[in-house]
């Protein structure tokens, strides 16, 4: 847009070409994600049957996606829905509202809040930028955080921009959601795979 001299454009009309080639590119790194996160499902089922001796239900998967642009009806009109950090849950579907990799995580269901466009936040929020993170939290302290999860502590001057101490508490988060989720399980964390 600077190139023709006409500024940084503040909406894309999806009504000509260039609109429709930006959604079927979006639509496409979709579909994308949601195989990677399929594949990597599926592998992490595969390994926990194969160290725990147990067979997970892949057909309890949740499987959300956070950051996507979609035409959704709302108050009788189809509009382009941006998510950025949020997603769209129906009433009575389920969804993930993660913590940090210290603290719990939720499998919510939806309430369909229309004022809402049926969204919930994905995840507590930061309340440390990664850059002040990185500059705040001491790697020991993160060891510390993190003391009954598995992880890799030589890891931890890399991590600390993840710490939970960069993140809003997510009990919180959830009370301000009330109208938007029901919180049904609370999963804590085990270990931390992050590479």
């Amino acid at each position: 847009a600077k190139a023709l001299g006409e500024g940084t454009p503040h909406a894309l009309r999806t009504d000509t070409e260039p609109g429709q080639a930006c959604l079927h590119d979006l639509e496409l790194a979709c579909r994308f994600a949601r195989a990677n996160r399929d594949t990597l499902a599926t592998r992490a089922l595969t390994v926990m049957a194969d160290l725990l001796g147990v067979s997970p239900d892949a057909e309890s998967t949740v499987d959300v996606h956070h950051n996507h642009v979609a035409p959704e009806v709302h108050f009788g009109r189809t509009l382009q829905v941006h998510r950025k950090g949020a997603v769209g849950l129906d009433a009575g579907a389920r969804g993930l509202i993660p913590g940090s990799m210290g603290t719990a995580s939720y499998v919510v269901e939806g309430r369909g809040e229309p004022r809402a466009f049926r969204s919930c936040s994905h995840g507590a929020g930061r309340v440390l930028t990664r850059t002040e993170a990185r500059a705040r939290i001491r790697p020991d302290a993160l060891v510390h955080a993190l003391r009954r999860v598995v992880f890799d502590p030589a890891r931890a001057p890399s991590l600390v921009e993840e710490a939970p101490a960069a993140y809003r508490d997510l009990s919180e988060v959830l009370e301000d959601e009330a109208d938007l989720v029901t919180p049904r399980v609370r999963l804590t964390p085990l270990a931390v795979l992050k590479g």
